[in-house]
């Protein structure tokens, strides 16, 4: 009787949860549209934008991508979808699109891919098996020619895979004729490596495996890196940027910090670079930005938004730049700031609604200042709120 009963709770709570789920969903499928209206500028620099948000009024939440052709509710996606979090980057979508074939059963992440005018390499670590004390994997790899549309694939295994509790890629590129995957690498005593390795395709073999950067191992806290790279691209990046952090819990007063270290990992020459951060630096790292040598750091005043920069060949901080947009007046909290492809794009609540603007990174000038107009939208939900948490140009 008892095994009965659990079975029908399990059932009931079954039913109670997608019930929840399928309300929220249909409340979630009221057609929000919001659009780019232009004030001044370029108008053809929002052509390739796209922002993900989420438009919240009252407990509802809705996640949008808003682009300048449509506004796409992504609460209205599939069961499976809504409840696993599987999505396709921008880049992989378009993959998908030129080679359905090739880009099946593929995990859809900007990461595990690479392309230029000649073939497209897919590249991600599988398990074997898993039990306490390693992790067996192996690199499954995909290359597509484009010119015969012929597809080679191989599976490698991974060394010294019993120091890792899990290996996650974050780039892949060709270099000198090889497949150079970076990898990072979860100790299993603690802390974490970044590792290169250097595959030869044609020989099917692993030629190099090299820890570049290695984060402490600490008794009672936590020590990891974080990249600051843009996601949605699969370009080869001559430059990595990553945060460094080791913290250990000494005290009741709060973790001390053991590693905080801002710092530069240049792929063609297999060097780490610490940048060491001015005294009074108030900028935020996690929104920097490579171009070229030359890392772009957003820092916001009381009235505008200052740039400062640091060349990664001299390594030496230049000058700072200020972004022509004003954000006093009518501005209201904390603007969203992005900086991608020699550009800074920067959301900021005003008093009718948010403001789009794009700058140029070099010489400050303003290319586009915009609204972001909400249409079809109920009056029950004009006092909405809006959370920028991406932005990116798909072009």
């Amino acid at each position: 009787m008892k095994r009965y009963w659990k079975i029908l709770t399990l059932c009931l709570v079954t039913v109670i949860v997608l019930g929840t789920f399928y309300i929220q969903s249909s409340v979630a499928a009221e057609n929000i549209q919001i659009e780019f209206e232009k004030v001044s500028g370029d108008e053809s620099l929002v052509e390739n934008v796209e922002i993900s948000a989420d438009y919240v009024v009252g407990d509802i939440h809705q996640t949008l991508l808003i682009s300048d052709e449509d506004t796409k509710n992504l609460s209205n996606r599939s069961v499976v979808q809504q409840l696993t979090g599987l999505y396709a980057e921008a880049p992989a979508e378009q993959l998908v699109a030129k080679y359905k074939s090739f880009m099946r059963g593929k995990n859809l992440f900007s990461s595990n891919f690479y392309e230029d005018e000649h073939v497209v390499v897919y590249a991600s670590i599988e398990r074997k098996s898993l039990n306490a004390s390693s992790l067996n994997s192996f690199f499954d790899i995909d290359v597509l020619d484009k010119n015969s549309e012929k597809s080679t694939s191989l599976k490698l295994d991974l060394p010294k895979t019993g120091s890792y509790g899990w290996v996650d890629i974050v780039d892949i590129q060709i270099k000198d004729g090889k497949l150079l995957v970076i990898a990072r690498g979860s100790r299993i005593n603690g802390g974490e490596d970044l590792v290169a390795y250097t595959i030869d395709l044609n020989g099917k073999k692993i030629t190099n495996e090299e820890v570049v950067f290695s984060t402490p191992t600490v008794e009672n806290g936590w020590s990891d890196f974080r990249f600051l790279r843009d996601y949605h691209s699969n370009e080869p990046e001559k430059y990595l940027l990553f945060k460094a952090e080791a913290f250990e819990h000494e005290s009741s007063e709060g973790p001390t910090a053991v590693v905080d270290d801002f710092i530069v990992y240049d792929v063609e020459k297999n060097k780490i670079v610490k940048i060491e951060l001015p005294e009074d630096f108030v900028g935020n790292i996690e929104n920097s930005s490579v171009v070229n040598s030359v890392v772009y750091i957003p820092v916001q005043t009381p009235n505008e938004i200052e740039v400062i920069q640091y060349d990664i060949e001299t390594e030496k901080w230049d000058k700072k730049q200020t972004v022509g947009v004003e954000l006093s007046g009518n501005s209201e909290g904390v603007p969203y700031v992005k900086l991608q492809d020699g550009k800074i794009y920067i959301v900021r609540s005003v008093n009718d609604g948010h403001s789009l603007s794009i700058g140029d990174l070099n010489t400050g000038e303003t290319l586009y200042e915009g609204k972001l107009k909400v249409k079809k939208q109920k009056a029950a939900h004009e006092n909405y709120q809006f959370y920028i948490f991406e932005i990116k140009d798909v072009g």
